[in-house]
């Protein structure tokens, strides 16, 4: 029984053991009519459910956000749900909170293959739980006519991470029921998750929800505000039809217009410039100004939580993992057949291409000794497989974008007397990754590799000759997890050490080495004010 009401789960069975399954459990107040870009609310009182709930199944078609992609709206707004799996209703067992990714635009929290189920539940031991939460602009939506609303103030975007926050607080005040331990939460996110995360350690209003963070693989770049989101899509609430003459007319327009209405004026080409070399996709790629900073929720980026005042209001330590892959950018080569080269010729005139193309877009240029220094750092040319040239492009993009400012923000953490920064850097390589359109793109640890690991490999075909290696990843994986919630030492990983898992058949799959991931690549980086242009989202 749960602070709303009654509800009724199903036993599955597992390899481990048995796992208590809740489907589907709604967490907060629906955001619709009024509520339509207001900050969510726990469900209590009168919104709660008579009898007993029945969360025995995963309903059809699943609950998720809407969300539009290729040309189709799907999800509903009546979204804030969650799913909750536990090896013991009676236990007192750590709390894992999984948050997806997709970009802040797509995604829900029981995706198969792309979220904690019951296996993984019973193989670390663990109660888990998988929030939706408000996608795209339902999410992430900031204009006048929202934040100048006097019966709702305090609203300037940032949904999605708000939701995230009502997930926990309904956490803190339900999950005994399911035998977990309020007193030990991790919240772990990847991609557009880990931007979520990330917001949680920011916001004043999520101290003592959690006290444990798993980051995979997120943006660490927050610039825009809140009225740069707005610039960005000034003309949307004209373009949806709302023109009447006061913010207060045109409030109630937006807030009753049907959501597909609204939906399908989203600019799906913002923010393709993750995984590219700076500007690769113009500036309408460097960001999708989502995740914004503002007076209520998030009011600095987590770049600037090294100063200890901007925690002051915080009470609650936290301890904070930061993940990321080798060849993150590999993802577009991989999925959109972007940025693909099979020599070293290719290589040299597509990053000639990026640089061109930086240059005339920002005047930024790279000096004929730091493009001879790139190739020296990075060893162009020197090995002959036809792979080694995407690798070359694909990790030098990738450092250049995430991994230096992930070992940065790590080390800005540790700075700040309430958090633990560690950091963990994956290279263990699949030995092939094969799409539904038979595109091939070996030996890269692409962004989103370490969670195919984590969950059991649910998106790609294995083929038996080759699962070895991955499933020693996933193993590594599952065991940093474990040992995160469980509070467990890995011996010698501290915050002045990095976690690298490599190959098994490397020297060593499982290494803690004493320097930050491609230090020196960072340095030549940082030297050429080069870590401008990180990941944004």
């Amino acid at each position: 029984t749960l602070e709303c009401g009654a509800v009724k789960g199903s036993k599955v069975s597992t390899d481990v053991g048995d796992v208590y399954e809740f489907h589907q459990l709604p967490y907060g107040v629906p955001p619709v009519g009024a509520r339509r870009w207001t900050h969510s609310q726990p469900l209590e009182g009168s919104g709660c459910w008579e009898g007993v709930y029945d969360a025995s199944h995963q309903p059809i078609p699943p609950v998720r956000c809407v969300q539009y992609w290729s040309g189709e709206v799907n999800g509903q707004e009546d979204c804030l749900h969650l799913s909750v799996r536990t090896p013991d209703l009676d236990g007192s067992l750590p709390v894992l909170v999984w948050i997806h990714g997709g970009s802040l635009m797509s995604g829900w929290n029981d995706d198969p293959g792309y979220s904690p189920n019951a296996a993984f539940t019973a193989d670390l031991n663990v109660v888990t739980v998988n929030i939706n939460y408000r996608l795209d602009i339902m999410g992430f939506f900031s204009s006048p006519e929202i934040w100048n609303d006097p019966e709702s103030p305090g609203n300037y975007g940032n949904f999605g991470i708000g939701d995230a926050l009502t997930a926990l607080k309904w956490v803190q005040a339900n999950i005994r029921s399911f035998g977990g331990d309020p007193a030990s939460v991790t919240v772990m996110g990847e991609s557009s998750g880990g931007t979520i995360a990330l917001g949680l350690l920011v916001a004043d209003q999520a101290d003592g929800l959690f006290n444990k963070a798993i980051v995979m693989s997120a943006p660490t770049k927050w610039e825009s505000t809140y009225q740069d989101a707005y610039e960005a899509r000034k003309s949307f609430v004209s373009d949806v039809g709302c023109t009447q003459d006061t913010e207060s007319e045109r409030r109630e327009c937006l807030r009753s217009k049907d959501v597909a209405s609204i939906i399908q004026h989203v600019d799906l080409n913002r923010g393709w410039g993750f995984y590219d070399f700076p500007l690769g996709n113009g500036w309408t790629g460097e960001s999708m100004d989502y995740n914004v900073l503002e007076p209520n929720l998030v009011k600095v980026a987590p770049l600037d939580l090294a100063d200890p005042g901007h925690t002051a209001e915080k009470r609650t330590p936290v301890t904070v993992v930061l993940v990321s892959t080798a060849q993150e950018t590999g993802y577009n080569p991989l999925y959109y057949s972007t940025n693909q080269v099979t020599s070293w010729q290719g290589a040299r005139d597509l990053l000639n291409k990026k640089i061109d193309n930086l240059k005339s877009e920002t005047g930024f240029e790279l000096s004929p000794e730091l493009r001879a220094e790139i190739d020296k750092v990075y060893q162009f040319g020197v090995k002959d497989k036809d792979w080694w040239p995407q690798i070359f492009y694909d990790t030098l993009t990738t450092d250049l974008r995430a991994t230096c400012l992930t070992n940065e923000l790590t080390e800005d953490l540790n700075h700040n007397p309430l958090y633990t920064g560690l950091r963990a850097y994956v290279q263990s390589r699949p030995d092939e990754v094969i799409t539904a359109g038979s595109v091939q793109l070996p030996f890269e640890t692409v962004h989103g590799w370490d969670t195919e690991a984590l969950f059991g490999f649910g998106w790609f075909q294995l083929a038996s000759s080759k699962e070895r290696h991955q499933r020693k990843l996933e193993n590594n994986l599952r065991d940093l997890v474990e040992h995160i919630c469980y509070g467990k030492e890995i011996e010698g990983f501290n915050p002045s050490t990095s976690l690298v898992l490599s190959n098994e058949d490397f020297p060593e799959s499982v290494k803690v080495q004493e320097s930050r991931p491609q230090e020196a690549e960072c340095a030549m980086w940082r030297e050429n004010d080069m870590l401008q242009w990180g990941w944004q989202n």
